[in-house]
């Protein structure tokens, strides 16, 4: 992977693998030679400045023998995320509130297995799509507020049993006390150009997610956070109630998918 921009949590990472590299008492040298990569690389991953792969992670936990602490600290980065949403799910999963606007599937949060083995390669992607989803029954758990744009419902992914299946789950997780689900009408709303997800720390600081053709982008910076935020209460507003949603979701489990 190339160099990325250093984050708290990367810095934290290469500081974590550097301290066991000088308890070992090897040289960053010394240490590539066990992998197929330069010391260069292990270089800019202490700088927080590049990524490692899981496998990477575990080997180097192995050889400084860490005791299971650089594991812990590449699950707590994200590092198996692709790069522009790596910085994302570590502050997701610490928040105190979580905002999401979904345009054309069911977030990733709220994916039951077989909609979510429909979208993405393997098993291990599958796993770690579950695991994210433990956010939403830690404790103390966030609130989370989801809005779906309606056409999340009638988009079929998979069979009709899976898509019955992933509403009905949409349905009973909307039930929770920290979960709030609203449906978008279709409709045009000024602003809403793709998917995002704004995840807050209990410091009120935010990070934003937004999902791009591409790929998709992170950023803190402020300005794009408040339009973001702005855009969020705009969908909020104009949507059907959590009850108004359960009963459309009903609606269109019986007419379209049973």
């Amino acid at each position: 992977m190339g160099n990325v921009r250093p984050t708290s949590d990367s810095l934290r990472f290469g500081a974590i693998v550097n301290e066991h590299r000088v308890l070992a008492k090897m040289t960053r040298a010394q240490l590539a030679a066990k992998f197929p990569i330069s010391p260069s690389y292990i270089g800019r991953i202490i700088k927080g400045t590049a990524r490692c792969t899981y496998e990477n992670a575990q080997r180097l936990d192995e050889i400084l023998d860490a005791g299971g602490e650089i594991v812990k600290a590449w699950k707590e980065l994200g590092s198996g995320f692709p790069a522009y949403y790596q910085d994302f799910p570590a502050k997701e999963a610490s928040a105190a509130l979580i905002r999401t606007f979904s345009l054309l599937l069911v977030d990733g949060l709220f994916q039951t297995k077989e909609y979510a083995s429909e979208l993405l390669d393997g098993d291990a992607a599958i796993a770690e799509r579950l695991r994210r989803q433990e956010v939403l029954t830690r404790v103390p758990s966030p609130m989370c507020c989801l809005v779906l744009d309606e056409g999340v419902l009638l988009r079929q992914v998979g069979g009709a049993e899976t898509m019955r299946r992933q509403l009905e789950h949409l349905i009973e997780v909307s039930r929770r006390e920290n979960i709030i689900l609203q449906i978008a009408p279709f409709a045009y709303y000024r602003g809403v150009r793709s998917s995002f997800s704004i995840a807050t720390q209990t410091d009120d600081s935010s990070v934003l997610y937004t999902e791009m053709t591409t790929g998709g982008q992170t950023t803190m910076t402020a300005a794009q956070v408040s339009k973001a935020v702005q855009v969020f209460a705009r969908l909020q507003g104009r949507a059907l109630d959590p009850e108004s949603s359960r009963r459309h979701m009903g609606k269109v489990i019986e007419e379209r998918w049973s």
